[in-house]
């Protein structure tokens, strides 16, 4: 390794620090302080530091900065630290991303940490007490320290892959799956690229790769954000718009368009508040996502608005028509008051339309489905 390595690894580090920079300049400028954005800019903050001091430690090797033991050991340790923190902030990352709910324990999050704190500080000691032991006299490291180096960051990233892979197993709807393999799948790839540098790849192999991954959860997180309602977490008005003008008439292909309220819903924001008004709307989604999932045909659910909720449903069986998925909302409904112990009903109101002829768009059939849904809650004396 020489000079020209050196420059060449120092400039791709810049180049990587440098979009980093932007996706965090990016939120802050929007301003977006959600609990999983903040540790997603830990992570990208704790990315720049490490690959600071990887790309001193390249200077090192390439002796563009002295071969010092005092070099040696100081961008070591602060690789090794640096490396623990970015996964455990990942891992953190994943628990506010999926709720899991050890994350609100003050306890349980100090036992999380637990393991790089000992990590870290079982490191420094073994360096002050045998500094020799670690840092050989013609200054190479000695043979466990990188196995050390990764133990702890690795046992992070995959226990956050084990269990975001065991979320989306569980998980209704195909965007909530299709989030919690993203969270799972960015750790494999970290020490994917991390196992390809230390093999010997004489480039900033790990640099690029995360920088790229982190850049693609980035983009794909921005575009839930622009296409998720923010409470429901179902597909917001402007995706049913876009899913809407996808859909054309075909022969042999029956396509229903169903619009769903709750009843009385006004109601419940004026007695009981609107933060009962946003867990009544919360607990409606999750019981169509139960709903959707009982349904074996393709189907689309979003939140139209205020408390209607929009169903497109693709040749359904004789099971699976609107009428029979209202019973299944209704069932599921009721499960969720039960459960829940809410003291007003949660009942919901419905209408629906077929496509007709080529003639017909999708955006007319849902017009007609409103209409049937006003039409309903005319004839069940539930009108607000």
């Amino acid at each position: 390794m020489g000079t020209d390595y050196v420059i060449f690894y120092t400039e791709a580090t810049i180049i990587c620090i440098v979009i980093l920079l932007i996706l965090l300049i990016n939120d802050r400028i929007f301003k977006t302080q959600q609990e999983k954005q903040i540790w997603f800019n830990r992570v990208i903050f704790a990315f720049i530091l490490y690959f600071i001091s990887d790309a001193c430690w390249a200077a090192v090797l390439g002796s563009v900065l002295p071969r010092t033991r005092f070099l040696i050991a100081l961008f070591n340790l602060t690789n090794y630290i640096l490396l623990g923190i970015m996964a455990y902030q990942w891992f953190m990352f994943m628990a506010a991303s999926e709720n899991m709910p050890f994350r609100n324990d003050r306890k349980k999050r100090i036992q999380c940490l637990l393991p790089l704190i000992i990590s870290d500080l079982g490191i420094i000691i073994a360096y002050i007490a045998a500094p020799y032991f670690w840092i050989h006299e013609d200054g190479e490291l000695s043979g466990l320290y990188y196995p050390l180096m990764i133990i702890i960051p690795v046992a992070y990233l995959l226990l956050a892959f084990i269990i975001s892979v065991i979320n989306a197993r569980k998980a209704e709807t195909m965007d909530t799956k299709k989030q919690y393999w993203l969270v799972g799948v960015i750790p494999l790839g970290v020490i994917a690229f991390g196992q390809i540098q230390v093999l010997g790849l004489n480039a900033p192999t790990f640099c690029f790769g995360c920088t790229i991954m982190l850049i693609f959860f980035y983009i794909q997180n921005m575009q839930m954000l622009i296409s998720v309602d923010a409470l429901t977490r179902l597909n917001n008005r402007g995706q049913i718009n876009r899913q809407l003008e996808q859909i054309r008439y075909k022969d042999n292909v029956r396509v229903f368009a169903m619009m769903i309220d709750i009843d009385r819903f006004k109601r419940i924001n004026d007695t009981y508040g609107h933060a009962e008004g946003d867990r009544a709307l919360i607990l409606a989604a999750k019981a169509l996502k139960q709903t959707c999932g009982q349904i074996k045909v393709p189907v689309f659910l979003g939140r139209y608005g205020g408390d209607e909720f929009t169903l497109i449903i693709t040749n359904p069986s004789e099971n699976e028509f609107p009428d029979q998925v209202a019973g299944m909302l209704q069932a599921n409904l009721s499960d969720e008051q039960q459960k829940n112990h809410l003291p007003y009903p949660l009942d919901i109101s419905f209408g629906y339309d077929e496509l007709r002829d080529e003639n017909d768009t999708m955006h007319a059939c849902l017009v007609r489905a409103d209409q049937n849904l006003y039409e309903y809650k005319k004839k069940k004396g539930s009108l607000r």
